[in-house]
Parts: structure tokens; sequence; C-alpha cells
């Protein structure tokens, strides 16, 4: 390693520091934070970055994703439609099924069968008190 002192470190202009830093930071993962930093700073700002922090860059921000389900002009596209369908289906068979698993389905089903049963018998009833002798 080469002997740089601080005081050489010092001496040098800021877009040098600012290329050094780049190159030595570019292949390196770890250092990822400090590249896209470096990345991000010009070499003609003279602000003691302790003294006023640097405003957030493009960078910095967290990209938010551009298939939204919709086209520019604001039409949702047919695979977010077709999600959104399978969804709602999806979940309404499950709440059906879980309905008619519970305590209260059961009763419930109960009662429309008998309610049915109930029904034909009369509806037999009636048929067979209009049929002549």
């Amino acid at each position: 390693m080469t002997d740089f002192s601080s005081d050489q470190a010092a001496s040098l202009p800021d877009a040098e520091v600012l290329d050094l830093v780049v190159a030595l930071t570019s292949a390196r993962p770890a250092l990822r934070a400090v590249y896209d930093a470096a990345l991000g700073l010009t070499p003609e700002a003279s602000v003691d970055p302790d003294i006023v922090p640097r405003t957030p860059s493009v960078t910095d921000i967290p990209q938010v994703p551009t298939d939204l389900g919709f086209t520019d002009a604001g039409v949702p596209t047919f695979d977010a439609v077709r999600e959104r369908i399978d969804g709602r289906s999806g979940r309404a068979v499950g709440s059906t099924e879980l309905d008619a698993e519970s305590a209260v389905g059961r009763t419930e089903a109960e009662k429309f069968a008998e309610r049915e049963r109930a029904g034909k018998a009369r509806l037999d009833e009636i048929r067979k008190s209009m049929q002549r002798p």
C-alpha cells in the first residue's frame, strides 16, 4: 500500500478526491452506499458536510414500482383486472366454505333443508288435493 498522508489528501482538489473514491469503491459491493453517495456529489459543492446536511438526490429516493396495473392513460391492464377478479373469486369461495363449516353455518344449512322438506311436503299435499278421485 502506498503511504498517503492526511496532509496530502487534504491538498487534493475535491474533484480528484471524488474520482478516487468512485474508483476505489466501484468494484466493492460492501461499499456500494459510499459509491452511490460519491456519484451523487458534485466537486463544485464547497459546503462542509458536517455543518450542512446534503440534500437527498434522486438515487436516495426509494424506487416505486412502475407497473401498478394501469396504463399511462390510467386504464387498468388486463393482467391487473384478471388478478383482482381471481382474488375476489377466491375470497368468495373461501368465505363460503368457512361459513358452511362453522356452527352457525351448519345450523342455517339444517334450517334451510328443513324448510325445503316442509315446502315439498306441502306441495305434494296440494297436488294430491287437486287430483280428482
